[in-house]
């Protein structure tokens, strides 16, 4: 299953046309559209109504581990960002305004996005906030935190379009959905590259691969976070390409002295398994 969480309609209506999505008429909680494996939520604002709706549909469609989970929805830009408007981030860092907590993404996948961290919000944030992130919203944290209860960090995600920079007059909710309008595509199919890796129930990797990326780890000298991090870009890479024997084969015969030279060659292995 895909679960999708945005806060406002205006933001939600381009993706629902892009993925053709019906609402769910029986639902009177919130407003869920839905076709197939794609539920789609539209929380309303702020942290707490955030995580409230999203506690309530992924406990309503009982969210497994072979699911995924995507925030979307439009930020503002901090001093730090020198981008245009319209500029599509894949958060890689989330700050909680509020308790000053921080999550970080698993970023196991090569995206065509811009990358940054995005700081959470209680309140409407201007140029006299003290800012940490390079993006702020109202959202994120939020969400995160309540899909955390539920998923792996390497089904969840994150994405914002840049809507302004601290400056909100003049938004409307027809300048929002132009502003997303031309990102939608590109989104939209980079969710469905991810789903196809984390929907599949057979096993990926055979005995033998398994055996062999085992083996390459302790050459390696990898930690048991990294060994678990290797075993999943190997499988991601393998549903993408067909194959991972091949792909790894000059790495195969390694055997690194230290965790140091270890670390630098995993360095280039998830290089090359991050591509899409």
């Amino acid at each position: 299953m895909i679960f999708i969480s945005i806060a406002m309609y205006c933001e939600a209506s381009p993706f629902i046309s892009e993925l053709h999505l019906k609402k769910d008429t029986y639902n009177s909680k919130f407003q869920i559209f839905e076709k197939d494996d794609i539920k789609l939520i539209i929380t309303g604002t702020g942290m707490i109504s955030s995580a409230s709706a999203l506690t309530y549909i992924l406990t309503k469609y009982n969210a497994s581990f072979s699911d995924i989970f995507v925030n979307i929805g439009i930020c503002g830009g901090s001093d730090k960002i020198s981008l245009p408007i319209g500029t599509v981030f894949l958060c890689n860092k989330i700050i909680n305004n509020d308790n000053k907590k921080s999550f970080y993404p698993d970023m196991l996948f090569k995206h065509p996005f811009k990358e940054a961290s995005l700081e959470s919000f209680s309140h409407v944030v201007t140029e006299k906030d003290n800012v940490q992130g390079d993006l702020v919203d109202m959202e994120g944290a939020g969400v995160f935190q309540a899909a955390s209860i539920f998923l792996p960090p390497h089904q969840i995600m994150c994405i914002k379009i840049l809507m302004d920079f601290l400056n909100t007059k003049g938004i409307t909710k027809e300048k929002v959905s132009e502003i997303i309008n031309p990102s939608v595509a590109v989104i939209c199919n980079y969710i469905n590259e991810i789903a196809k890796i984390n929907l599949r129930q057979e096993p990926i990797l055979s005995e033998d691969e398994e055996d062999l990326i085992l083996k390459l780890g302790n050459n390696m000298k990898l930690t048991n976070a990294m060994a678990v991090e290797l075993l999943k870009l190997a499988e991601a890479y393998k549903v993408r390409k067909g194959e991972i024997i091949e792909a790894l084969s000059p790495f195969l015969n390694i055997n690194c002295k230290s965790k140091y030279e270890g670390k630098m060659c995993f360095g280039r292995i998830k290089n090359k398994l991050m591509e899409l």
